[in-house]
């Protein structure tokens, strides 16, 4: 009963056939690597260290015979081999002579600088392993659904992930194969392997266990990573008769519900508080004497969700959707998501609760890289990163756990300025010990995953006091605009509606501009201004000597200087769809103290346009991976002929 179905592929492409490799030996040193794992988790709680951030997963070492043996052997599974993937092996050979010999390699970038300008909370890469049931109608078969997935912040040269299957006997002494998928890519920044569909006969006498190995290797940073994760459920058909489901209440979409591709958008510091809405979710400040939550309003203190129903053309915050931080201080260099929801689950009555445990990771899907939750304060039932509150047995089924999560969930500063479409995955495990009629000990576990993808946060603006040019000419203090004004967007005296007015507060330096004529403005960091050589550029990209577009032309750059700022920045959301339907694309700018500026919709396009890389993989690719590409090229097409 050992059957492996081979399903690597690269670059979304199965590879040519696997490599025969010992399928009992795999599964030996899977098992073998399972039981180191399981040291390496009670090594961790001892520390009292979550397994979010740099714990999420075990580190291999290539010293080791046995695990050097095991990392070979799922490669050569996987359908890669020393000579279709020379550079790869290269690498291990050279990661195993360095840890043998404790001969020091070349070191990573660990001392690279998160968003915020500080040393990075999570490790480069991260390694998952989500593993969730599926509903069956039978039931007397358990479904399952697995996959592999590793990210790193800026992506990598090479990356590879896979997910293996194994139905075992609680002492793990005897085993079948399930089946396994694995995916590489080059120049990746999030590879996850295809779905493993799993099916399995109920039995209260086995359990599923998956585990996965990842790798990546970038030559610029110096990164080498590789690590092993695993998983593993009881033998059990999610049905009528019974739960295992994480349901969400926030975070969800808002505003905005009739576009099928509207992210659901938290507002940071600064957002639409008026005309065109687009924030579901914003930081303010809630009166400690009325209860009144104000967005973006200082001091924060916490997020709140829009009413939808009410929110038309004003931001409403919605009636007992708030949220602040576990610690009682909101601190806006940390990424903040409010998370309410039930975790839902079947305890028989014949066992007895042991713990809960959780994870909440996002994941940057353009850019590469993962930020994981902090743990929540709990009791020792209840660790991991959602915000879990005392269970709830069911009125009418006495085995149905209701364990409601409700708060702000932390991720830290990595993520912080990273604006690009964010994808969020949960985790909720219940662990259990079960007593059958023979009054034998077994172990219950339950494990579910939820996934949330199109998640994006959102900041940029001008500073209070900079004028803006309206339609007829005049110019007034942007803290002035109003929904309906026309402003001049360009030489050819074209105007523009306001549709949206964005208000709040930066807590980071606004950038200084001068010019050589006199000319001054002070924008944030990532707001767009256009030049007359480069296109449209973040104002943090601009040095002296550039040149910007002005009313009265081209004006070169004398001073561009960080300066700190207490004030409001304001900025909006120009033309109505009529007007754009016949304005030139990339005319949606505005005169900002005579500068020519983008305007909040500019703002999300240009931040696009700089997280996605559409240059080929090889002009992406370090050359040292450059044959091993090809090669992957090669194969590829040779297994769709």
């Amino acid at each position: 009963m050992l059957g492996l179905a081979m399903l690597g592929a690269g670059c979304a492409q199965q590879k040519t056939p696997a490599r025969e490799v010992d399928k009992q030996a795999l599964a030996a040193d899977s098992l073998y690597m399972a039981r180191l794992y399981a040291g390496w988790e009670k090594q961790l709680e001892a520390q009292g260290k979550s397994r979010g951030g740099r714990g999420s997963h075990m580190e291999i070492d290539l010293a080791d015979d046995t695990q050097y043996r095991f990392v070979k052997n799922r490669l050569l599974a996987a359908g890669s081999t020393p000579e279709n993937s020379p550079q790869l092996f290269r690498k291990l050979e050279t990661l195993r002579k360095e840890k043998k010999t404790g001969t020091p390699g070349p070191k990573a970038r660990e001392d690279r600088l998160g968003a915020t300008g500080e040393p990075m909370e999570n490790s480069r890469c991260g390694h998952l392993l989500p593993l969730t049931d599926v509903a069956s109608a039978d039931n007397t078969v358990a479904k399952f659904q697995a996959s592999g997935l590793v990210t790193c912040f800026d992506g990598a040269d090479y990356a590879f992930a896979d997910v293996n299957a194994i139905a075992t006997n609680h002492e793990q002494t005897q085993f079948r194969v399930l089946g396994t998928e694995s995916l590489e890519e080059y120049a990746s920044a999030v590879l996850e392997t295809p779905p493993l569909p799993l099916s399995l006969k109920v039995n209260p006498d086995e359990e599923l266990f998956v585990d996965s190995v990842a790798m990546a290797f970038d030559e610029e940073t110096g990164e080498q990573h590789l690590s092993y994760t695993r998983a593993e459920s009881s033998l059990v058909a999610l049905g009528a008769h019974d739960f295992n489901t994480i349901t969400v209440h926030h975070p969800k979409e808002l505003i905005g519900k009739m576009h099928s591709d509207n992210p659901v958008r938290t507002c940071l510091e600064r957002g639409a508080v008026a005309g065109f809405l687009d924030c579901d979710y914003a930081s303010g400040s809630k009166d400690p004497v009325t209860g009144i939550f104000k967005p973006f309003a200082k001091p924060f203190t916490g997020v709140g969700a829009a009413d939808p129903e009410a929110s038309h053309t004003l931001w409403i915050p919605a009636a007992g959707a708030y949220w602040e931080p576990a610690s009682g201080a909101y601190d806006p260099s940390h990424l903040y998501l409010p998370m309410r929801g039930w975790y839902q689950v079947t305890l028989p009555s014949s066992c007895t609760l042991d713990a809960f445990t959780s994870d909440a990771t996002i994941f940057l899907m353009e850019r590469g890289g993962r930020c994981s939750a902090g743990t929540m304060p709990g009791s020792s039932v209840f660790k991991g990163s959602l915000p879990f509150k005392t269970p709830i047995v069911d009125d009418y089924d006495p085995t149905k756990l209701n364990v409601p999560f409700d708060g702000l969930v932390d991720f830290g500063k990595d993520c912080l300025d990273m604006y690009q479409n964010v994808r969020l995955l949960m985790r909720a495990t219940m662990k259990a010990t079960c007593v059958d009629s023979s009054g034998n000990r077994k172990p219950y576990t339950r494990s579910r995953t939820q996934d949330i993808f199109n998640l994006d946060w959102r900041n940029a603006c001008l500073a209070e006091g900079t004028r803006v040019t309206k339609a007829d000419g005049s110019q007034v203090p942007v803290e002035q605009v109003k929904v309906g004004d026309q402003l001049l967007a360009n030489g050819q005296g074209q105007a523009l509606t306001v549709t949206t007015v964005s208000r709040g507060g930066e807590r980071k330096p606004l950038v200084k501009l001068r010019d050589a004529l006199g000319g001054e403005v002070m924008v944030t960091q990532t707001h767009p201004m256009v030049t007359a050589t480069r296109g449209v550029v973040q104002a943090g990209e601009l040095k002296a000597g550039d040149s910007l577009l002005t009313r009265a032309g081209a004006a070169k750059l004398v001073g561009v200087e960080r300066v700190p700022f207490s004030g409001d920045v304001f900025n909006f959301a120009l033309g109505t769809p009529e007007e754009l339907a016949i304005a030139t694309p990339g005319t949606n700018t505005m005169y900002a103290n005579g500068y020519l500026v983008g305007d909040s919709q500019m703002q999300l396009t240009l931040e696009k346009q700089r997280s996605s890389d559409s240059r080929e993989v090889l002009a992406r690719l370090n050359g040292a991976w450059h044959e091993d590409f090809r090669l992957h090229q090669a194969r590829s097409k040779s297994a769709r002929r």
